[in-house]
């Protein structure tokens, strides 16, 4: 037998592509599935964007409070936050309490500080915690320099945590 004779049992052009032998019907007519039945399983969808920078420096200050943590040497139970929107620029104070006076005193400082480097802050956002900055001496503090405060939105059980 001669082997220029034989044809190729399977011939490259005769293979059907992957696609055409795959099930290409969607799940809801699979036989015992209903689309009923697929759609109340989906799980939601939740698109993040990223929220637009600010463009100059100190315009949006965030911050947060931290703790309690265990002591340091010099009693500091918490610590709080201030970071800069445009720049990432990142301040941190640590605090032996969480009283209104305590936090209000190192929000002067690092205000006094950014002013120092010749900037405003205009925006103040924070976390909705336990309310450590909405409370009438650092909201009142906030009124005199100007500053609009944004707490964040209660988060809702579809939303992600910290992040």
């Amino acid at each position: 037998m001669d082997p220029m004779d034989v044809e190729s049992e399977t011939d490259p052009m005769d293979v059907e592509p992957v696609t055409d032998r795959m099930d290409t019907s969607p799940r809801w007519e699979t036989p015992g599935l209903c689309r009923t039945c697929v759609h109340a399983k989906q799980q939601q969808h939740i698109v993040c964007t990223k929220a637009p920078r600010s463009s100059t420096p100190f315009v949006l200050v965030h911050s947060d409070l931290c703790g309690p943590m265990k002591h340091s040497i010099e009693g500091a139970q918490y610590h709080i936050i201030y970071i800069d929107d445009c720049t990432r620029y990142t301040e941190v104070y640590f605090l032996i309490t969480k009283t209104a006076e305590e936090i209000s005193a190192k929000f002067e400082h690092y205000q006094a500080w950014v002013e120092i480097q010749g900037f405003h802050i205009k925006r103040f956002r924070s976390d909705n915690g336990s309310r450590e900055y909405n409370n009438s001496i650092f909201l009142g503090l906030l009124g005199e320099k100007d500053f609009a405060f944004e707490p964040s939105p209660p988060v809702l059980p579809t939303q992600k945590l910290n992040g």
